[in-house]
């Protein structure tokens, strides 16, 4: 009721056109990485996200598996899980989707791996 009320006085143009924004207005959110970084609580909730869609058991699209601890501790030791999520020259960029996973998680990612993968 109270909408057709605004509609009425114009008052509901006025709001859409209040939404309106530019790309400077819109605020960045520091990233901030803890210390520690673990594989349980820091690492999963970003690849249940970005990647399970094709590297899981479920999916299995791929063959090649990110779900489980020991999978993606070898792809993180060996520089490929890194490589592909930085999109970085000589690997291929994941997600296969076209889109990059933001740069603070790439750089939790990055901490965890160098942190020795912390389960």
């Amino acid at each position: 009721m109270l909408f057709f009320i605004l509609l009425g006085f114009g008052v509901v143009v006025t709001v859409v056109a209040g939404c309106a924004y530019t790309k400077k207005d819109i605020v960045q959110v520091p990233c901030v990485i803890a210390d520690s970084v673990f594989y349980n609580n820091d690492v999963v909730p970003i690849l249940q996200v970005n990647c399970y869609r094709c590297h899981s058991a479920a999916s299995n699209i791929s063959g090649i598996l990110l779900d489980n601890y020991n999978a993606l501790k070898f792809y993180a030791q060996d520089g490929q899980l890194y490589g592909t999520i930085s999109h970085s020259s000589g690997f291929r960029p994941m997600p296969d989707d076209g889109g990059k996973i933001s740069d603070c998680n790439i750089t939790l990612i990055k901490k965890w791996i160098d942190n020795g993968t912390p389960q």
